[in-house]
């Protein structure tokens, strides 16, 4: 089973750079998000964002805290985004998350995984 979590993490952490946006990690916990990409709804005025959480530990996590910070075509911040993901996420899974937003942006970081 760890191969294959480990291929896939490597394949996740090849994707990350689709978006232009680093991957954050809970070193604690040993979670990590990858692959963070938005896509903007302008018939509902929203943008979705996703990546993928995975839980490289082996110990399961109740739940994750998200924060994702939003800038501008010049690079200013616009705001963040939290996204509570409840668990339990368990060793070696990888879940999809997705936050919406109503705020614009052209760029989007993860900035934190607070595991808890």
């Amino acid at each position: 089973m760890k191969p294959l979590v480990l291929a896939t993490l490597a394949l996740l952490a090849g994707l990350t750079g689709l978006s232009g946006s680093a991957g954050a990690q809970s070193l604690a916990y040993g979670i990590t998000l990858g692959n963070v990409q938005a896509v903007r709804d302008t018939t509902r005025n929203v943008s979705t964002i996703t990546g993928f959480l995975a839980n490289q530990s082996d110990r399961a996590v109740n739940s994750v805290l998200l924060t994702y910070v939003l800038y501008d075509a010049q690079d200013r911040e616009v705001g963040r985004v939290r996204e509570d993901v409840v668990g339990p996420l368990a060793p070696g899974q990888i879940k999809v998350v997705k936050a919406i937003t109503p705020l614009e942006f052209t760029r989007v970081n993860a900035l934190d995984v607070a595991a808890r």
